[in-house]
């Protein structure tokens, strides 16, 4: 095929697929060449049948000139191209000069682009561009105090150094593999977690909802092993949240995140949350798995009394059930454990201690299967499964996959992540700087009256809005977020608290001030709103 015949053509793709190239561009060889080569990917399919990619590109380089409009004469074929010089000093193709306009655009138009080009699933009001330690930094400059910590995934903060090394490192070195290959990040991160917990075995995906699904999948495959096909039901707890897919979303019991979008799964049940009677008579013979988040994040910040995952325990026992703990809000280290669940075995030790001791193994607290995301890849994506080895073997290879799931950049910075979390300093840590964010929100409350009840574990705090104060938790956010310090709600009546487990004291209570600051302000315009009606 002669490409003389196809020159037309060739520069209609140009126009098409390049754009606008600067004329200075035909002296740099490099970038002729390699936008040639994506050029040659472009075309139909017959041309790059009977034209070779070096070819072709040859081709465009010794006519490139015709071909972008730019001189009268087509040079011999192949032959080496002339340069000539020119008066014209362009330094910038159109397509330069919008993408300049694009990084010099407002803060308000960006907004709107987000608008417009994003599902609308989210309505942020803040473009952050920048972040360190405690501190993030929106693309106008204004400093926050982040006691988010995205939704307790930033559980180190931002940038920490050790984080930063490990993602270094990894990256130089190899990306990607699937899971048909092993890698040393992965394997070194799946001990670690054994080690470290009740669990013989790990599956790695890459969110909390997936981790929830492979649970999920697994406890039905262990009964579908064991027990008569009845026996499928999964009991989950009213203000539960365990993910968005529709099998997990289905497990969490709130209607407002399953509507529209029926038929639902079948196979689960909704028992009231802390509610040891009703437990009781909902665990029985077609129960295959209870799926409970020790501290219900979304639900409230609310955590499990005293007894009730060990009353759980004792009912899977009883009834031949698994029993999952979804720790992946409340574990690696935001409670003041490594996992929330931990507490209860503490809590009953505690409750012992004066009176005649119980036997060791009531309380004893070993689940089967425990599933974590959020902060275990330190602000990459990652989730995790583990489980006890009598529950791993129900699974097969075929039975269930993940193409990213373990991926060995991510799994090098959630080592490196789960390192530090899991010692004695950073744990006790927490439970100091947990305390003065409860004290401070208390005397906060003893002067404004904000709150019904401040609860919580660690540094995983929910202050539960008053009736007085009924509805207020999204504008309190926006005032915080005004004065400098980001938090978070759950639901419209609950402030969330989820910093960094590592930040300083003095950050925390600079942080807290604005919060004060917030509410004042809050408080005052409600009192002058109030006077005014």
């Amino acid at each position: 095929m002669l490409l003389d015949d196809q020159l037309p053509r060739i520069q209609k793709l140009i126009r098409e697929k390049l754009g606008p190239l600067p004329v200075n561009a035909l002296q740099n060889e490099a970038v002729m060449q390699a936008a040639f080569r994506r050029l040659y990917q472009a075309l139909p399919r017959m041309i790059r049948l009977a034209v070779s990619e070096q070819g072709f590109v040859e081709f465009c380089m010794a006519n490139r000139e015709r071909l972008l409009n730019l001189g009268d004469a087509v040079s011999e074929k192949f032959s080496t191209a002339k340069t000539t010089d020119t008066n014209v000093n362009v330094t910038e193709s159109v397509h330069n000069v919008e993408l300049k306009k694009r990084k010099t655009r407002t803060t308000a138009e960006m907004l709107a682009t987000a608008q417009r080009v994003f599902l609308p699933t989210y309505a942020p009001s803040l473009i952050l561009s920048r972040s360190q330690g405690a501190k993030v930094w929106d693309r106008d400059g204004q400093e926050y105090i982040d006691f988010g910590a995205g939704i307790s995934v930033n559980n180190l903060g931002h940038q920490d150094p050790e984080l930063l090394k490990a993602l270094t490192e990894q990256s130089g070195k190899l990306w990607h593999t699937t899971n048909l290959y092993l890698t040393e990040p992965a394997i070194k991160l799946a001990e670690n977690l054994v080690d470290a917990t009740f669990a013989d075995r790990v599956f790695f995906c890459n969110s909390g909802a997936e981790a929830n699904e492979a649970a999920i999948k697994l406890a039905r495959k262990s009964s579908s092993l064991l027990h008569p096909p009845e026996k499928r039901e999964i009991l989950t707890f009213e203000g539960s949240f365990h993910g968005r897919t529709l099998a997990t979303v289905t497990a969490t019991a709130q209607p407002k995140y399953q509507q529209g979008f029926e038929p639902l799964p079948g196979g689960f049940r909704y028992c009231p949350f802390n509610d040891f009677e009703v437990a009781t008579e909902m665990i029985g013979a077609n129960t295959c798995a209870v799926l409970v988040e020790p501290v219900q994040g979304e639900g409230g910040v609310n955590p499990a009394k005293t007894g009730f995952l060990l009353h759980l325990r004792k009912l899977c026992d009883q009834h031949n059930a698994l029993l999952i703990f979804d720790e992946i809000q409340s574990g690696m280290g935001r409670t003041g454990k490594l996992f929330g669940y931990q507490w209860e075995e503490t809590e009953a030790l505690e409750s012992h201690h004066a009176a005649e001791p119980a036997e060791s193994s009531e309380r004893k607290l070993i689940p089967d299967i425990v599933t974590m995301a959020k902060a275990l890849g330190g602000g990459l994506p990652i989730g995790a499964m583990l489980c006890t080895e009598k529950v791993s073997q129900c699974f097969k290879p075929g039975d269930h996959g993940t193409t990213f799931g373990g991926n060995p950049i991510v799994t090098a910075v959630a080592g490196a992540a789960f390192r530090k979390i899991n010692t004695p300093e950073m744990l006790s840590g927490v439970l100091k700087k947990g305390t003065i964010i409860k004290k401070h929100l208390e005397s906060l409350n003893d002067e404004l009256s904000f709150f019904e009840t401040i609860r919580g574990r660690g540094m995983m705090i929910g202050a539960v809005l008053s009736k007085a104060w009924k509805n207020k938790a999204p504008s309190m956010v926006t005032a915080c977020q005004q004065q400098g310090v980001l938090v978070l709600i759950a639901g419209p009546d609950v402030l969330r608290f989820l910093p960094p487990l590592n930040i300083s004291e003095e950050e925390l209570k600079v942080g807290l001030d604005r919060v004060s600051q917030a509410l004042n302000i809050v408080h005052a315009e409600e009192l002058s709103s109030a006077s005014q009606s």
